[in-house]
């Protein structure tokens, strides 16, 4: 998973994008944060979905 410093989500190779890789390798090859990452959406201009599913992960 590259969370590359504060590049968007769209702007991460395709192969790494989380919805993108749901479809080409299957649910078992994302992380938790991945997972929660499509259920969000979509982050802030600040910060991705993965990030931000990340900090969630972390808060509990």
């Amino acid at each position: 998973m590259n969370s590359i410093d504060n590049l968007s989500i769209k702007q991460w190779a395709e192969e790494d994008r989380p919805r993108e890789k749901l479809i080409l390798k299957g649910r078992a090859a994302l992380s938790e944060a991945e997972l929660i990452a499509i259920l969000i959406g979509s982050g802030t201009p600040r910060i991705s979905a993965v990030d931000l599913a990340k900090s969630i992960l972390a808060a509990t």
